[in-house]
């Protein structure tokens, strides 16, 4: 096969290959077909085998459907797509989601159009059976609808039964094949040979069954696009580094000792020291904390920051190969496609079980028709395969999923992997994010000290604290308005008529640091950090600043400084606490008694974390910790058992993929929504969301119990086990039973879903 070694123009200017300095290539594709997360696995082991001396790097998000390939060494995107068809999928570069608009009304109008003729055929086969027996039209209505179910509406799973056969996979479109096929045949036998047991209504109602239950799975789990491949997309390509003169190279090629520009509006690609300017910087993508930051030159400056205003010059403190930014490409490669542990069980189990029916059957064939029996040898064998339920052990888990992702609508909960329900109830660890998750971003006061003062009465006080309100109503920083609110009703001072009294001459917000605020009677107040403090109320005073500042610092959040000509008048030190969310303590509670480890996980300091310890009882609290970071920790704590993130800003994205279970907000960043198995409106749902997973996993438990231990009775039954006592099943029984199982496991899900119970 000859590969081209040219990248199409048209290809790269649609951002639809990407080329590096190294010469990779990155390609999105969208795949079509695919059923189950074995479908996903197939497909990438068999690229990885096929052309593992052109690719690099192959996943598939089951959820949106979406293959991300990363190349070391250029290859036609047609052959990928070529080599995906050879499998029984289809495949294409992703332009927009309007091919997958016009398959889903084709799948819509196939799965109508099976539920009708299905029922027909259903009908009049249960309840008219004497009509289809003695009118030749009937019977040759219900013969071309069964055909038409059969081999048309039915073609994907001969198509997939065909494609995994041929690459050694028993899958659960195998297992339908054979069920279907052995009722249509010997039903057109019966029709063809003038017989009265027509089973027609046996294949049509179990191919129309299955192809419902999979266009609802389908239409779920397509309901998000999107994935952790999309934060790639944050990284900046190209970067201004000064070598001898101003030149633009590539992300990759940066080496420690280089001097970046970095631009308003630009990410910081490395580690370095600010070496000219200063600008405010955003680190939410590091530590999910959206306090902007005023760096300047001096300060270091960590990569994964982005300037939100200024110009400055930073010097490469390491090469770009051991950034943040390449630890998360490495952290997204890494990362595989999700898998439902007990839908791979069942897989397992179906594919032995189709081979243990038709051995049995054959079995039960050989045996009655060596000693003589050989019109029950017959009966026996299209018995024992008809009446043998394979489809129901496939429709047990999509019954059961499909029944919760329609509750978790009701509820208003997106869920986006079909498995979560399943997860979720065998989890051992749930961990949450704090800022935005367990906390809402409102800040109050929780104690305000006066840690030294120098006045002479109440009526000073009052004075002192008119100031400080005009001051802090000048800042919309969350912690001014704490202090402002906490003034006006804790101490009734009002703030009209303090800015009448009270002229402010300057004032200065300082990102990150606080404000300061000088008044036309030389009175200067200072609102903010330690190092603020410190910095600003003179060189004369070290003796306090060790006696108050020093003492207190790790005491309280923030300091409040009046004085005048260095002369102090008063030092009020300021604890802040985050508001929780409504029934955090609820939630936990709750997590708990179901067995869960619950833990913070979070880039806020120890003094925050620590604060929250004392509000909220979890079994730990992980702080300081960036989004790299946050990976590993998720790891380790995974090799405890199945873990559950909660979290919503964007640097919870890698952190989402690399739990079992992500779960997001509509409030959260679009990245961490995408990354996200489920979409919460609020954090109070995810109560509904544990009921719903448990309840779902109970039905699911009930359905195999249900199906095995159908299985279990008839298959002996069939076979003729008991064939001395009298007791044995033709042909048009074994059809009954089989259709009469996969209805009663269809009544059992569709009926009220509080039949096993939702606690």
């Amino acid at each position: 096969m000859k590969v081209g070694v040219v990248m199409s123009e048209k290809l790269v200017s649609e951002n639809l290959v990407s080329e590096n300095s190294a010469g990779s290539t990155q390609m999105i594709f969208v795949i079509h077909g695919m059923d189950c997360i074995a479908c996903a696995k197939g497909i990438k082991n068999y690229l990885h085998r096929k052309l593992n001396e052109y690719i690099d790097f192959v996943d598939i998000d089951f959820q949106s459907g979406k293959m991300f390939v990363k190349i070391k060494k250029y290859i036609d995107p047609k052959i990928i797509i070529n080599e995906v068809k050879n499998i029984g999928y289809g495949a294409e570069l992703e332009k927009n989601v309007d091919n997958y608009s016009r398959n889903e009304k084709k799948e819509y109008i196939n799965v109508f159009l099976a539920i009708t003729f299905a029922s027909f055929i259903f009908v009049v086969s249960m309840f008219f059976h004497d009509l289809l027996v003695n009118n030749k039209f009937v019977k040759t209505i219900v013969f071309i609808l069964s055909t038409f179910v059969q081999f048309i509406n039915g073609y994907k799973f001969y198509r997939n039964a065909f494609y995994s056969l041929r690459n050694g996979i028993l899958n659960m479109d195998l297992l339908i094949v054979i069920s279907t096929t052995t009722a249509y045949f010997y039903s057109l036998y019966a029709y063809f040979n003038g017989l009265h047991h027509l089973y027609f209504e046996t294949s049509a109602v179990i191919i129309a069954v299955v192809l419902l239950g999979k266009f609802i799975e389908e239409k779920y789990r397509r309901s998000g696009f999107g994935s952790v491949l999309n934060l790639l997309t944050l990284k900046p390509r190209k970067v201004n580094v000064y070598r001898n003169e101003l030149v633009t190279i590539d992300v990759e090629d940066i080496k420690r000792g280089d001097v970046i520009e970095i631009h308003k509006g630009q990410s910081v690609l490395v580690d370095g020291i600010i070496i000219e300017g200063e600008g405010i910087f955003d680190l939410s993508l590091l530590f999910g904390e959206n306090q902007p930051v005023l760096l300047k030159t001096g300060n270091e400056v960590l990569a994964g920051s982005f300037l939100i205003d200024g110009l400055v010059k930073i010097k490469a403190n390491e090469d770009y190969k051991s950034s943040f930014w390449k630890g998360i490409e490495s952290s997204v490669f890494s990362l595989s496609t999700k898998t439902s542990n007990y839908q791979l069980f069942i897989d397992k189990i179906s594919g032995n079980f189709v081979v243990i029916v038709i051995i049995l059957a054959l079995l039960s064939f050989i045996y009655w028709y060596f000693i003589g029996n050989k019109l029950f040898a017959l009966n026996a064998l299209i018995s024992t395969l008809i009446i043998a339920c394979p489809c129901a052990i496939g429709l047990a888990s999509p019954l059961a999923i499909n029944k919760g992702m329609i509750e978790s609508s009701k509820k208003q909960i997106i869920v986006k992997d079909p498995y979560v329900f399943e997860k979720i109830s065998k989890s051992k660890n749930f961990v949450f994010d704090k800022t935005g998750t367990i906390t809402n971003k409102n800040v109050v006061v929780n104690d305000f000290k006066v840690l030294y003062s120098n006045f002479i009465n109440n009526e000073n006080f009052n004075e002192i604290l008119e100031k400080v309100l005009v001051s802090v109503s000048k800042s919309n920083h969350p912690l001014s308005v704490a202090i402002k609110d906490y003034i006006v009703n804790n101490f009734k001072i009002s703030l009209y008529k303090s800015l009448k009294k009270n002229v402010v001459s300057s004032f200065r917000e300082l990102t990150s640091l606080g404000i300061k605020v000088e008044f036309d009677d030389k009175t200067t107040v200072i609102v903010g950090n330690y190092s603020l403090i410190q910095d600003n109320i003179g060189q004369s005073l070290t003796s306090l600043q060790d006696g108050i500042f020093k003492d207190n610092s790790q005491n309280f959040d923030n300091f409040i400084a009046l004085f005048k000509n260095e002369q102090i008048i008063i030092v009020i030190g300021v604890e802040y606490f985050e508001e929780m969310n409504k029934n955090v303590e609820k939630i936990v509670e709750l997590l708990k008694s179901k067995g869960k480890n619950v833990i913070i996980l979070t880039g806020a300091n120890e003094n925050s974390a620590m604060k929250l310890a004392k509000k909220i009882k979890v079994n730990e609290i992980i702080h300081s910790v960036d989004a790299v970071n946050k990976v590993k920790v998720i790891e380790d704590i995974k090799k405890k058992g199945l873990t559950v993130f909660v979290g919503d800003g964007i640097n919870d994205s890698l952190v989402m993929n690399a739990a079992d279970v992500g779960i997001s907000f509509e409030y959260g960043s679009d990245i961490t929504q995408n990354s996200a198995s489920v979409i919460l409106k609020d954090f109070s749902q995810i109560e509904d969301l544990v009921n719903v997973s448990y309840t779902v996993f109970r039905k699911l438990k009930f359905n195999l119990f249900w199906v095995f231990g159908y299985n279990v009775v008839l298959i002996p039954v069939a076979m003729g086990v008991f064939y001395n006592l009298g007791v044995t099943v033709n042909p048009m029984l074994a059809a009954l039973a089989m259709v009469l199982s996969d209805f009663s496991l269809l009544f059992f899900n569709l009926s009220s879903f509080k039949l096993l119970g939702s606690k």
